[in-house]
């Protein structure tokens, strides 16, 4: 579920109100902890690989 959700995650704030959306479905759940932990983690890794693509694509335009 996290990496469907995050896939196309660009920015900070997008990804903070993914996670803020998924808490208001999910915080009763016990296990709420440890995916707040996996959106974190892939949405981080998507905006590393959102910024590594500009930087490649702005290298090539150059």
């Amino acid at each position: 579920m996290p990496a469907s959700l995050t896939e196309n995650c660009t920015s900070e704030a997008q990804l903070e109100k993914i996670i803020k959306g998924q808490e208001r479905k999910f915080r009763w759940r016990d296990d709420w902890p440890a995916l707040e932990k996996a959106l974190m983690e892939t949405g981080t890794a998507s905006i590393l690989k959102h910024n590594r693509s500009k930087k490649i694509d702005g290298i090539f335009l150059e």
